[in-house]
């Protein structure tokens, strides 16, 4: 039978002992929740049918050449030119207003900026064409990506 102390006899930890452990496991748990969620909110997670995601806007032959189909949710119109889609961001490049669809074009209820069916610049302020996002045909249905954008082209009219 040993006669040290049962806080010494192996297999036992001391209290200054237990309690460091219980902390580093605490600081380590709190550490990798935390890193899990700058990772999760940093992480964009832009689903079909929502403003960053894709869009499936509809049947390719359903749409004709040099109609518009304004799209509310993705904020963007969509055009047929040509037999080439495409699809115009529905924010004036000037100070952000939301266009509106015109006899000739788009044009910014806000600052008077307008632009034809092909979103290029007619009158100012705005500084640039309006924004485009990428389009594609898939199975016959035009898919619009509203994650994927491209900046005008800068004009001075």
């Amino acid at each position: 039978m040993s006669t040290e102390a049962p806080s010494q006899q192996e297999g036992y930890y001391t209290r200054r002992e237990l309690l460091y452990y219980g902390w580093l496991s605490s600081v380590t748990v709190a550490t990798v929740a935390a890193g899990g969620a700058v990772v999760a909110f940093a992480y964009p997670r832009f689903k079909e049918g929502e403003f960053g995601g894709k869009f499936v806007v509809g049947k390719a032959e359903d749409v004709a050449e040099g109609q518009v189909v304004t799209v509310r949710e993705g904020k963007f119109f969509l055009t047929r030119q040509g037999g080439e889609f495409k699809a115009f961001y529905q924010v004036c490049t000037h100070l952000g207003c939301l266009l509106r669809e015109t006899k000739d074009g788009f044009a910014c209820p806000c600052h008077g900026s307008s632009f034809d069916t092909n979103g290029m610049l007619v009158s100012s302020p705005a500084p640039r064409d309006m924004d485009e996002f990428v389009v594609e045909v898939v199975d016959g249905n035009v898919v619009v990506d509203t994650g994927k954008r491209s900046k005008g082209q800068s004009r001075s009219v």
